[in-house]
């Protein structure tokens, strides 16, 4: 077998063996899910709305990874936390579990996976799923907000310019899978990066094919 070979096949062996570990975390996750919400949250669902919004699918967020996004942060009674693009709920159910007692929002943009969100967090008395258009959200109501990328480039930039314009109190954003947008906050006034980290493999489980990376923004309203 030449090297060429020999190379092509390690590499064909290679992404088997992530594939197979990023199904035993996925594996991992649904036991999760199931102990806090009765049902799995781990398949992915295609956007609707790819061409004519800029909204990408819905990928749930392994809990592992999202240990280390939130890391020491700590949510009080007074926050009120929203999830941008929430799809069927997973980093919902990652901060109920955290055991914090502030105000839990979603919004999602399928109607039918919002759906699956709201049955499963019916239980929960401070969790709401939102069925709409995240564009058309007052985000003065909210303290701290997460983004796994629910947005294509351009539409995340004119997101965040919408956001800036009606912002007046400061607030936290997590930025998750940012690689292709999130040098758009980068020396942005009024924007200030508190950590940025990537995310791989966690418990000598593989959790992406590729290294992920996060940014954990604060941002204050400023005036011209």
């Amino acid at each position: 077998m030449s090297n060429k070979k020999k190379k092509t096949v390690f590499k064909i062996i290679k992404r088997k063996y992530k594939s197979a570990l990023i199904k035993a975390a996925h594996f991992f996750d649904s036991i999760k899910d199931k102990k806090i919400c009765g049902c799995s949250l781990v398949k992915y669902i295609p956007s609707l709305y790819r061409e004519t919004m800029g909204a990408t699918g819905s990928e749930a967020t392994c809990y592992w990874a999202l240990d280390k996004i939130f890391g020491d942060v700590i949510l009080e009674k007074n926050d009120s936390f929203i999830d941008i693009g929430c799809g069927k709920g997973r980093v919902l159910a990652f901060i109920q579990r955290k055991g914090y007692s502030c105000k839990i929002t979603g919004i999602e943009l399928n109607k039918d996976v919002a759906e699956y969100a709201q049955k499963w967090a019916s239980k929960y008395d401070n969790i709401t799923i939102l069925n709409g258009n995240a564009f058309e959200l007052d985000y003065n109501d909210y303290s701290v907000l997460f983004m796994g990328r629910p947005f294509e480039t351009e539409t995340f930039y004119k997101f965040i310019d919408q956001l800036e314009e009606k912002l007046k109190r400061k607030i936290r954003l997590f930025y998750w899978w940012d690689t292709q947008s999130g040098a758009y906050l980068e020396n942005r006034k009024g924007w200030a990066m508190i950590r940025r980290d990537w995310i791989y493999k966690s418990h000598g489980l593989y959790m992406y094919h590729c290294p992920q990376r996060y940014t954990l923004w604060e941002y204050t309203p400023y005036e011209e």
